[in-house]
């Protein structure tokens, strides 16, 4: 599965050469002037990303940490109801039937408005008004994309 160890060379003076990231040591020194690996080890599979980080001669201790109290899915409380409405205003800008996701988007949001006022932390306020608003002027888009498509085949163009 993994490819034979390669031992650590040596040019013509007989100074090492890393394994590891390919630099030449100075006579008689133990380890890489750049990346910090014995010269004396073999080629290991993660050399060049240990050493690209300055990881040589460190253990990695792999287990499981406890975390220190409750983790949270969410990494900051917000207002769910404005994020959902502006979902909707998002949907609702679909031609055509984006229509069915106005009355959702304009209900959410007045939802989204009065659970901000309730609760001041969770913040939301203005993207609730933006979505009420903007829910107004996408209906008034779509009722017009919907009237073209009655009119148009009545004209014969």
């Amino acid at each position: 599965m993994f490819p034979e160890r390669i031992p650590a060379k040596t040019d013509g003076d007989e100074t090492p050469i890393c394994a590891a990231c390919g630099a030449s040591g100075r006579d008689g020194s133990k380890f890489c002037p750049d990346c910090g690996k014995q010269l004396s080890e073999d080629y290991q599979p993660l050399d060049a990303i240990r050493s690209s980080y300055g990881m040589q001669r460190k253990t990695l201790k792999i287990g499981k940490r406890q975390p220190a109290g409750p983790v949270s899915l969410f990494t900051a409380e917000r207002n769910a109801y404005s994020e959902t409405a502006w979902a909707c205003v998002v949907y609702s800008m679909v031609p055509y039937i984006g229509i069915l996701f106005v009355p959702v988007a304009f209900t959410i949001g007045g939802i989204a408005y009065a659970v901000s006022q309730r609760r001041p932390n969770l913040g939301g306020q203005r993207m609730a008004l933006a979505c009420v608003g903007m829910s107004f002027g996408i209906l008034v888009v779509q009722v017009f994309l919907w009237w073209l498509l009655y009119i148009i085949p009545e004209l014969g163009l």
